[in-house]
């Protein structure tokens, strides 16, 4: 009868560390969730902020370079595509590409560049940049702490046992 005792007072001391180790890896899973939620707010932003600005050029350059630039500001567009990664770094580097090239055209427009519009604009391109880094370091951060979790030897079982497992990075430009 003691037998009996200890073993089911073992299996919910068991039951218990497992609860808790499952709950401390949800909460560790939302965080990601909510910093990758944010990444693709500030990275739309962005991407909404180089279309005006690509609009206030459109009509100073030829329609073939016009074309090519707002064909890669829509590719950016579908943000809800699949939240991952390396799909965020890719869009990153696609949205770096057209502000370079955005820069590059307004450089031998100085009247262009006075417009209080287009340094809005400007302005709020390179704020959401920021922002975009900002919040890829939120979710590197997150992802590192999950992924340390899951490497300590007690919360490994755990999450082998409940089915979690290694998030990738975002790749920061």
């Amino acid at each position: 009868m003691e037998i009996i005792i200890i073993v089911l007072l073992l299996a919910s001391l068991f039951g218990v560390w497992l609860v808790s180790v499952r709950r401390k890896l949800e909460l560790q899973e939302e965080n990601i969730q909510n910093a990758m939620h944010q990444t693709l707010v500030q990275l739309s932003a962005e991407r909404e902020s180089l279309e005006r600005l690509a609009e206030l050029l459109g009509h100073t350059m030829d329609a073939e370079t016009f074309r090519k630039m707002k064909l890669s500001l829509e590719s950016a567009q579908n943000v809800e595509m699949t939240g991952m990664p390396e799909w965020i770094a890719e869009q990153q580097r696609e949205l770096l590409r057209v502000q370079k090239n955005i820069a590059e055209i307004s450089e031998t427009m100085p009247l262009l560049q006075a417009q209080e519009t287009y340094q809005k604009y400007w302005k709020a391109t390179k704020s959401y940049e920021h922002m975009v880094k900002t919040s890829e370091l939120i979710y590197n951060d997150s992802v590192e702490n999950y992924n340390c979790m899951l490497h300590r030897i007690p919360d490994r079982i755990a999450a082998g046992i409940c089915g979690y497992h290694r998030k990738k990075l975002i790749e920061i430009m």
